[in-house]
């Protein structure tokens, strides 16, 4: 079942998002669940915030957080970070949130979805194998300063 975000909802986020990117096959090792705390409120309080937990048999075990934006054509959703449980990986959870987001957002007038990932991770092809499509004219830049 995918419902809204609640505030109370924050604590099982940074455990289910500290979790999956400190498994494999990212093994981030350095995220904390103080740092996915941090992180993951901060995404919370930015201004068009709009997130949803997935649950399962009543346990949450994925979420999607992002924002909506105002564009050209009319609103976008920006996916920020989507995490699953690091057991339900492969499973086919991670699709059936995409899905159940893109119906619920497609039922608010939200007329496209957007992210960003690298095309050296796992969600690369993720991502493509739920329709997403690689925007070609898009690049990212980045200026490392320490």
């Amino acid at each position: 079942m995918l419902r809204m975000y609640v505030e109370s909802d924050l604590p099982m986020c940074v455990k289910i998002y500290t979790e999956a990117f400190n498994a494999p096959p990212l093994s981030y090792s350095f995220l904390t669940a103080e740092k996915a705390e941090r992180y993951l409120g901060d995404l919370v309080r930015t201004p068009g915030f709009l997130g949803y937990t997935y649950a399962e048999e009543g346990e949450t075990v994925a979420f999607c957080f992002g924002k909506l934006d105002a564009y050209f054509e009319g609103t976008m959703f920006e996916v920020s970070e989507l995490a699953v449980t690091p057991g339900l990986h492969r499973s086919g959870v991670g699709s059936k949130v995409m899905r159940l987001l893109e119906i619920k957002l497609a039922g608010y007038g939200v007329q496209a979805v957007s992210l960003n990932t690298s095309r050296n991770l796992p969600a690369f092809e993720f991502y493509r194998k739920n329709g997403y499509e690689e925007i070609i004219e898009s690049v990212a830049l980045m200026k490392p300063l320490i």
